[in-house]
């Protein structure tokens, strides 16, 4: 059984880490245009509305997602029917209201409005998406999710480039996002109908609800760790500001935040479960994992340390003059806390979920609270120099070690030999 899941962990995190691959390198090609063509206010914009709406899918999933993996019976009917009624439900309110958007930031936009209320479609369509991309994770199947997931990318680029050359601004990405994941969840569930049970248990969607209200905390705080940034600062700063510590903040976690650790993860936990708690393949799958992801980490952080104008200027041009200055500081704050990287993921097959939610909300306050108060002192600036201090990753940590202590001691030494 385990020989059988590690190699099936192993082809689903190859499948994953190619589409995320191709996925980043087709989106690099496409910023040398972007990036060109979209003014800063722009993207700052769209990145602030994304992150609204990225938080609010955390609360349309409410958990259920990842939970039905961890029911015998997988009800893939109970989660469908969550993001169709109540991802629909969510989808009308947020529309409605869309014109109370503006008075969440301080700077000023034309195209707020319109932006949210296109989100607001997205958000529904990558729901309704969830369902056969968790049905494919849970079989280990990832590899089958390749095609839709490079149609998707293709799909964006080509609407996005199209857009922005002929002065759509903004509008660009919130058209080409919400059009390439209308098609994604067309393509796969046209990959699974048929296969997927949807399997409906009558009676029990409260029940499920509530057993998956501690993985429902647990996302909409991951979220909140890794998008919280562009929230914090819009409540201070101007869109351009926001653009160019975003387009940082992009690189900074290019390495490992955007293709090792999304393509990992999508195996990892249902890899976990299979191999069962507290054995010695769980530790080692995290620890090879948590090794192969610093490898690229950690020089990745030193050259855009080194190169950071160079970096920014050949991507993105030259109006991106605040950009390098937040790279230097934010290039090493995904260094500060390895053990927390996919940590979380084995604390969920742990079931130590209330442990998982307090360390994700100690780095939520310290982001959030702390980024406020130095960014009244420092200036965007200060939102990057709070990166550096993610109080959750001591909590995690000690989890990390309670699991194995002896297996904690030997990947303490391996990554202080990476970082060395």
């Amino acid at each position: 059984m385990s020989d059988h899941t590690a190699g099936r962990f192993l082809r689903s995190s190859g499948a994953a880490a190619l589409s995320q691959g191709v996925r980043v390198a087709s989106t690099l090609g496409a910023q040398f245009l972007l990036r060109r063509y979209i003014p800063a206010e722009d993207w700052g914009l769209f990145q602030w509305a994304i992150v609204l709406f990225l938080v609010l899918g955390a609360v349309r999933d409410l958990g259920l997602g990842y939970h039905v993996l961890r029911v015998e019976s997988r009800p893939y009917g109970n989660l469908l029917a969550l993001e169709t009624i109540w991802g629909g439900f969510l989808f009308l309110m947020a529309s409605l209201a869309a014109p109370l958007g503006p008075q969440l930031y301080a700077g000023s936009h034309e195209d707020t409005v319109g932006i949210l209320r296109l989100l607001a479609l997205f958000m529904f369509l990558e729901g309704l998406a969830t369902v056969p991309r968790i049905y494919l994770e849970g079989e280990l199947q990832v590899g089958r999710a390749v095609m839709p997931e490079l149609w998707r990318n293709l799909v964006f680029v080509v609407v996005a480039c199209a857009l922005a050359y002929g002065g759509a601004g903004v509008w660009s990405l919130a058209i080409a996002h919400t059009v390439a994941t209308g098609f994604y969840a067309v393509v796969l569930w046209w990959r699974v109908w048929g296969e997927i049970p949807l399997v409906y248990e009558r009676g029990q969607m409260w029940p499920l609800l509530r057993a998956s209200s501690p993985l429902a905390i647990i996302w909409f705080l991951a979220i909140l760790i890794r998008q919280i940034d562009p929230l914090i600062l819009g409540l201070r700063f101007p869109f351009e500001d926001v653009g160019n510590y975003t387009f940082a903040y992009e690189w900074a976690t290019m390495a490992a935040g955007q293709v090792l650790l999304p393509a990992i993860t999508r195996a990892f936990y249902p890899a976990l479960l299979r191999f069962g708690v507290r054995s010695k393949e769980m530790f080692r799958a995290y620890s090879l994992s948590t090794l192969f992801i610093l490898t690229f980490e950690v020089p990745a952080a030193f050259f855009l340390f080194v190169n950071a104008e160079l970096v920014l200027r050949w991507v993105g041009g030259g109006q991106w003059v605040d950009a390098p200055t937040y790279l230097r500081i934010l290039a090493f704050a995904p260094l500060v806390d390895p053990f927390m990287r996919l940590g979380g993921e084995m604390m969920k097959a742990l079931h130590w979920d209330r442990l998982w939610i307090v360390a994700s909300l100690l780095t939520v306050l310290s982001y959030g609270v702390g980024g406020y108060l130095l960014t009244g002192h420092l200036g965007p600036t200060g939102m990057a120099w709070i990166n550096l201090l993610p109080l959750g990753s001591a909590l995690v940590t000690w989890a990390v070690y309670r699991m194995s202590p002896e297996g904690f001691r030997r990947l303490a030494v391996d990554l202080l030999f990476v970082y060395l």
